[in-house]
């Protein structure tokens, strides 16, 4: 097998103004491009997902509410074997389905640096698929993020926020008045993590200034976007995969059409 050359190489974004979203590593690869495939961006990201037990079997725990003018600690219990690392795999197997794969960003006329000669003779302008690589880190030296879990007691009102969840952040809840559509909190949360802010803030503002309930949506469509109350994913969503396109080859991100399905390349 020949020497693989990595033309783009990894692209790590962090820094100060993303502290509270938008920390992650990209590669963009084009080494398996043909006449019928895409070259694939992946998002990497990695989470420490600290495990909070009480010291006995109960205790308490501040939620995101807690100040030291207000407290807010509410009830919590110790994991059950097995119980954390099961809720890990489901939290990070959840959201990387839910993500992964969504979006196709169809490169410029003008750029032909994802260009596939066939047999000499054809060119072909191949496009670019946006992935997700989701998992968790052993340790927070290995992890972007790291993130606190507790185990709430049955029943009680635990409120998470981006450094902060429960074993409740993997269940469905109905946020919507008069309205079906579910919201699904780690889908919110990881979307907040590859830089996304809320849906009626433009999706821009950073995630610790925007809870007021008008950053959630105040159209139905609002509404039921998944960084507002709902699931619904929309282009603007793959923002992060159009800057790290910018980055990789120094086309404008806003040019970078975004498809939610496949599209082959074509013919240059």
């Amino acid at each position: 097998m020949g020497e693989i050359d990595f033309k783009f190489g990894t692209l790590i974004r962090t820094g100060p103004q993303l502290v509270y979203g938008g920390k992650w590593e990209a590669d963009l690869v084009d080494w398996k491009i043909d006449a019928t495939t895409n070259a694939y961006l992946t998002i990497f990201i990695r989470v420490y997902f600290a495990k909070i037990d009480p010291a006995g079997a109960t205790g308490t725990y501040g939620d995101a509410d807690d100040t030291a003018a207000s407290p807010s600690k509410k009830p919590i219990q110790k994991w059950k074997p097995g119980e954390f690392e099961r809720y890990v795999r489901n939290l990070t197997g959840g959201a990387q389905r839910f993500w992964d794969g969504q979006f196709w960003l169809k490169t410029p006329k003008t750029y032909d640096g994802l260009n596939y000669l066939a047999h000499g003779r054809q060119n072909f302008r191949c496009n670019i698929y946006c992935k997700l690589d989701l998992k968790p880190a052993a340790q927070a030296s290995d992890a972007h993020y790291t993130i606190a879990v507790v185990r709430a007691q049955d029943g009680a009102n635990f409120r998470s926020n981006s450094v902060l969840y429960s074993q409740n952040d993997i269940k469905s809840e109905q946020m919507i008045p008069h309205s079906t559509v579910k919201f699904w909190t780690h889908f919110h949360e990881v979307g907040h993590l590859i830089g996304l802010g809320h849906v009626g803030t433009g999706g821009h503002t950073n995630v610790k200034n925007d809870n007021s309930p008008s950053a959630y949506g105040v159209t139905q469509q609002e509404m039921q976007d998944v960084m507002g109350r709902g699931h619904a994913l929309h282009d603007w969503h793959a923002t992060p995969w159009q800057q790290a396109a910018e980055a990789f080859t120094g086309v404008t991100a806003s040019d970078w059409k975004v498809f939610q399905h496949h599209i082959a390349p074509v013919p240059a």
